[in-house]
C-alpha cells in the first residue's frame, strides 16, 4: 500500500471516531476502527477535551509507537501539550480539522533534533499567541533528514509557527495563520519542498528560506497562497515580505499567489542562481520582486504584478549584485508611495536593472515614473533592453550616463504615452539628453538606441 493511501485510510478512521461519544471513543470501538493502521493514542491514556496537560502521556505514546515503527493516531478532540520531544521515526496522525493540540505552557509544543524522519499529518496547532523563543516555533525541528508535514494547521503562534534548521523533506497542503512573526522559517535547508500551502496574516514574513552563510540551498517554494503580511519587526526590507530568500542559492520560487504584503511579494537578498518564475502578485507596499545585494545570477520571468510601489528591481552592483534575466513579466499599476519604513515618497518604476542584465519581452503599463530603469549612478554595464512594451509611463526608458565606460543596447521596444521621452539619458535624477529614440546625443556614447517604435 502506498503512503498516500495509507494516510487517507488513517484519517478516515480517525474522522469516523468523531461520531463516537467520548465514553465510546475511550473504549474498544475507537481502537478497532484504527486497528492495523497504527497505534491509538487513547491506549496510552490521552483524553480529549480535558484541561489536563497531556504532554507526558503523548510523549510516552510517541516513544512506544516509534519503537514499534507504527504511526500514532490521535482521535478528534482538543489536547493541551507543550515541550513534547518527537523521537526519531515519529509519525503523528490526526483527523484534519478535528484533532487540535492547544498550547499548555511556553516554548515550542513539539521538538525534534538529529532525526532521520519525522511526520506530522492532519493536525491543528493552536499557539494561543503565547510567546515563543527567538530561535524556535510552535513546532521546532533541527537536523531532520526527512520532514513530512501534510494537511496541518498552525494558528496564533507567538513568534514563528514552524521553525526548521538543517532539514530536508516536504511541507505541503498546510495552513499557517496569525503568526506574530513568520509562518515558516527554514535555515540551512538540505533539500526542502514547500508546496501548496496557505499562509496569511503574519506579523513579519510569510515564508523565509535563509542560510547562515551564503551557499547553495535548492529549496523549492511552489504553488503557495500568501496574503496579509505585515512588517511589525521593522527594518528596511528584512520583514514584510511574502517570500524571503537570504543567502540561499539555487532556490526556485514558482507559481505562488502573493497578495497584500507590507513590502515585497518575493525578495531575494544575496541568493545566487535563483529562479522567480510564474508568480501572481498584487497590492504590495514596496517593490514587488527583488534580487538585491550579493546575488549573482537570477531569473525573474513570466510573473504578473499589479498594484505595487514598483515592479521588479535587480540591483546593488556595489555589493556584487549582477547577472540577471528579466523576461516575459506583465507589470501594471506602479505608483509613487511613501516607503513603509521611512515615509519617503518613492517608486513608480516598472523594472530596474544594473549589470550583465537582459530585459526582454516584458509588458509594463501605468508606471507613474519610468517604465524601465537602466543603471543608477556608476552602477550600469552590459545591459540589453529589447522587445519590451511600455505604455503610459512618464519616461519610457531611463539610462544612467554617469559611468565613463558604459555599454547598453536599447532596441526593438514599443513605447507609447511617454510624456517626458521614450528613451532619456540621466545623471542621477537629472535628465541630460533629449529623447534618444528621436535623435542621438554625443553625451550618450556607448548606448545604442535603435529600432524602437514610439507613439
Amino acid at each position: 500500500m502506498d503512503e498516500s493511501r495509507r494516510l487517507l485510510m488513517m484519517t478516515a478512521a480517525l474522522a469516523s471516531a468523531a461520531s463516537f461519544t467520548v465514553d465510546r471513543a475511550l473504549g474498544r470501538e475507537a481502537d478497532d476502527a484504527m486497528a492495523g493502521l497504527g497505534l491509538s493514542a487513547l491506549q496510552f491514556g490521552l483524553k480529549p477535551n480535558t484541561e489536563e496537560d497531556q504532554s507526558p502521556r503523548l510523549a510516552a505514546a510517541l516513544a512506544e509507537a516509534a519503537r514499534r515503527g507504527a504511526p500514532l493516531l490521535v482521535p478528534p478532540g482538543r489536547y493541551r501539550i507543550a515541550g513534547v520531544t518527537l523521537p526519531d521515526g515519529a509519525r503523528l496522525v490526526g483527523a484534519p480539522g478535528l484533532t487540535t493540540f492547544v498550547h499548555a505552557d511556553s516554548g515550542p509544543m513539539l521538538t525534534a533534533r538529529n532525526a532521520r524522519s519525522i511526520g506530522l499529518h492532519g493536525l491543528r496547532f493552536d499557539g494561543l499567541a503565547r510567546l515563543l523563543p527567538e530561535r524556535g516555533g510552535l513546532v521546532t525541528l533541527e537536523n531532520v533528514a526527512m520532514v513530512e508535514i501534510d494537511a496541518c494547521r498552525f494558528e496564533k503562534a507567538g513568534g514563528v509557527a514552524l521553525y526548521l534548521t538543517g532539514c530536508g523533506g516536504r511541507i505541503t497542503g498546510s495552513t499557517i495563520s496569525e503568526a506574530s512573526h513568520s509562518a515558516l522559517f527554514c535555515l540551512d535547508a538540505t533539500g526542502l519542498a514547500i508546496t501548496g500551502n496557505t499562509v496569511s496574516h503574519c506579523g513579519s514574513n510569510g515564508i523565509q528560506v535563509w542560510r547562515s552563510e551564503k551557499g547553495d540551498d535548492g529549496t523549492i517554494v511552489s504553488g503557495n497562497r500568501i496574503s496579509h503580511i505585515s512588517a511589525d519587526a521593522g527594518g528596511t526590507g528584512e520583514y514584510g515580505n511574502g517570500i524571503s530568500i537570504f543567502r540561499a542559492g539555487g532556490v526556485i520560487v514558482s507559481g505562488n499567489t502573493v497578495r497584500d504584503c507590507a513590502l515585497s511579494a518575493i525578495r531575494n537578498n544575496s541568493g545566487s542562481a535563483c529562479q522567480i518564475i510564474g508568480n501572481n502578485c498584487a497590492r504590495l507596499g514596496e517593490t514587488a520582486l527583488w534580487a538585491e545585494f550579493a546575488y549573482e545570477g537570477t531569473i525573474i520571468a513570466n510573473n504578473v504584478v499589479e498594484e505595487a510601489m514598483s515592479g521588479i528591481s535587480m540591483t546593488n552592483l556595489d555589493h556584487g549584485g549582477r547577472l540577471s534575466v528579466c523576461s516575459g513579466n506583465l507589470l501594471r499599476g506602479l505608483r509613487h508611495r511613501p516607503r513603509p519604513y521611512d515615509g519617503v515618497l518613492a517608486g513608480g518604476t516598472g523594472i530596474h536593472v544594473e549589470a550583465e542584465a537582459s530585459v526582454t519581452g516584458n509588458v509594463i503599463e501605468d508606471a507613474e515614473d519610468k517604465g524601465i530603469s537602466v543603471g543608477w549612478s556608476w552602477a550600469m554595464r552590459n545591459v540589453t533592453v529589447t522587445g519590451n512594451v511600455v505604455r503610459n509611463a512618464r519616461t519610457g526608458i531611463r539610462v544612467s550616463l554617469v559611468p565613463k565606460e558604459r555599454n547598453a543596447v536599447i532596441s526593438g521596444n514599443v513605447i507609447s504615452g511617454a510624456s517626458e521621452g521614450a528613451v532619456v539619458g540621466y545623471e542621477y535624477d537629472k535628465p541630460v539628453t533629449g529623447d534618444l529614440a528621436v535623435r542621438p546625443d554625443a553625451r550618450a556614447s556607448g548606448i545604442l538606441v535603435t529600432g524602437n517604435a514610439v507613439a
